[in-house]
């Protein structure tokens, strides 16, 4: 099988057999391919090349429903449900079965749907509430009993317990393996080692887009020679990045400044009972899996989500935001993951996106401020961000994506934060702007202030942080300190456990046998 993007191979020659009665776990670290072959598997999307084969038969699908049709359920850990309807509409929505051209009769479609529900562990008053009022954890149990009704010959479950509590996973786990008795093939993927050596017979582990492990049994694999297998190698810890080889350096912080503080806060289905503190010229990364509570941490931050107990303290010495506009009036700057969708307006001029915050809530520049005024704003950003531009009057959309990030750092570092909440902020940037960034982070740092850090990239996370927190299950299990590796990190969020560090020769002696 092959699948490219441009010039990018997401998927090189992989082959990938799910046998009936099988659970067989796809494992990779970020960008190994495991999506894209999730999406072929499912008809979402087609393969440049190779062939897929459905009971020994040659298949090709034109859409996901021509999958579902021919067995193959998806259960993904993006949700797929209407949060207006109800479970019972969300169960049926679609496909409900027809007779004499009427639609099935509401107690038909109960009966049908009592025993999935009791299948995942939920109750069945459920079945008239709306989805929105259960718990996210919840939601995800309807998908999965929405793919079971299917009665699927398939089913592929991409990181199904992400979202789900202790109980929940326990309970998850245990339907997957009643579908094995029942020779279901069952395609599981998932950060969760613990889960992976729970319920898999055999693995496979893409890492670039090729496979190099290819459905080894479960009982020759140990987590350590996964997780060695997903990285190519034990990698050392790299060098420090240096604070900046910018021309200029960022303006310094506002004056007495004190740590942020969390105190045994909690957050409704995000996190519980978080305790930290991060002083002034740090960088702290929030290290974990999705739906561990790490990116929510910046979102109670930014005003976006509510705590239900606990006390935070902001650097300037206020309290938690209770809106966005609260947070950027108190100092709190946040660089989004998704630029183009939530950072910056693509058709809007350099000087339009730098300006938005300032002469937007803050009002800043004055009533009605002028294209001169904003321009000059950009030009004193230039050098200390880095910009390349021609113009501040070029469009956005005509920069490469680092500099297009480098316009985000500006237009949030213009307020003069004291707090600023970077997820992912090097997604989607090629390796020269990545160590830009990189350099650009250390130095918002030097600058005095706060910085909180996520990042789906873990070998990055590790050269820049000066310690990580590490986020599993929604609770803070511990912290790491340097030398930090990608190892550590990936060992540490995939298993909830914090290994001492090894030193680095060892490491990469080790890393060298294992190939």
């Amino acid at each position: 099988m092959r699948k490219s993007f441009g010039g990018t191979r997401a998927l090189d020659e992989v082959d990938f057999r799910c046998l009936p009665g099988e659970v067989h776990a796809l494992l990779g670290a970020n960008g190994a391919g495991k999506s894209t072959l999730v999406k072929i598997l499912s008809g979402i999307m087609r393969p440049d090349s190779g062939t897929l084969y459905l009971d020994g038969e040659a298949i090709r699908f034109r859409n996901g429903r021509e999958a579902r049709s021919n067995g193959i359920a998806l259960v993904s850990q993006e949700l797929s449900l209407y949060p207006d309807l109800t479970v019972m509409e969300n169960l049926f929505l679609g496909r409900e079965s027809l007779h004499g051209g009427a639609v099935t009769a509401p107690r038909e479609m109960r009966r049908r749907a009592l025993p999935v529900l009791d299948a995942v562990g939920l109750q069945h008053s459920v079945l008239e509430r709306p989805l929105r009022s259960l718990a996210i954890g919840a939601q995800q149990l309807v998908e999965i009993a929405r793919a079971l009704l299917e009665e699927p010959r398939v089913l592929i479950l991409d990181e199904p317990t992400s979202a789900l509590k202790a109980a929940q996973t326990r309970r998850l786990l245990q339907v997957v393996k009643e579908l094995r008795t029942r020779d279901v093939a069952i395609v599981f993927v998932s950060h969760f080692l613990e889960d992976v050596f729970d319920v898999a017979d055999v693995v496979t582990i893409l890492r670039s887009g090729k496979v190099v492990n290819e459905a080894t049994p479960l009982a020759h694999l140990t987590p350590d020679a996964v997780i060695r297998s997903m990285l190519g190698k034990a990698l050392a810890a790299d060098a420090d990045v240096e604070e900046t080889s910018l021309p200029f350096p960022i303006p310094p912080a506002p004056k007495d400044l004190g740590p942020l503080v969390f105190e045994r806060a909690s957050c409704r289905v995000a996190f519980e009972d978080v305790s930290f503190e991060v002083q002034p010229g740090e960088v702290v990364g929030l290290a974990g899996l999705e739906g561990s509570g790490a990116g929510d941490v910046l979102r109670v931050l930014f005003g976006r989500r509510k705590l239900i107990g606990g006390k935070v303290l902001l650097p300037n010495g206020g309290g938690v935001p209770r809106s966005t506009r609260a947070a950027v009036r108190a100092g709190v700057a946040y660089v989004p993951a998704d630029r183009k969708a939530t950072g910056l307006i693509l058709d809007q001029s350099i000087y339009e996106n730098v300006s938005m915050v300032t002469a937007g809530p803050l009002r800043r520049l004055g009533f009605l401020p002028s294209r001169r005024a904003k321009a000059e704003r950009v030009r004193a950003w230039q050098d200390p961000v880095g910009l390349v531009m021609a113009s501040p009057a070029m469009p956005v959309s005509s920069l490469s994506g680092g500099n297009q990030q480098k316009v985000v750092f500006a237009k949030w570092l213009e307020p003069m934060p004291s707090l600023v909440l970077l997820d992912d902020p090097t997604r989607g940037v090629d390796v020269g702007a990545k160590a830009d960034m990189m350099q650009l982070i250390r130095a918002v740092a030097a600058s005095g202030r706060v910085v909180l850090y996520t990042s789906t990239d873990l070998e990055e996370m590790s050269r820049v942080c000066d310690r990580v927190l590490v986020f599993y299950r929604r609770r803070v299990v511990g912290e790491l300190r340097t030398p930090l590796t990608e190892h550590r990190l990936l060992d540490a969020v995939t298993r909830g456990v914090l290994a001492p560090p090894v030193d680095a020769s060892i490491d990469e002696r080790d890393g060298a046998s294992s190939q």
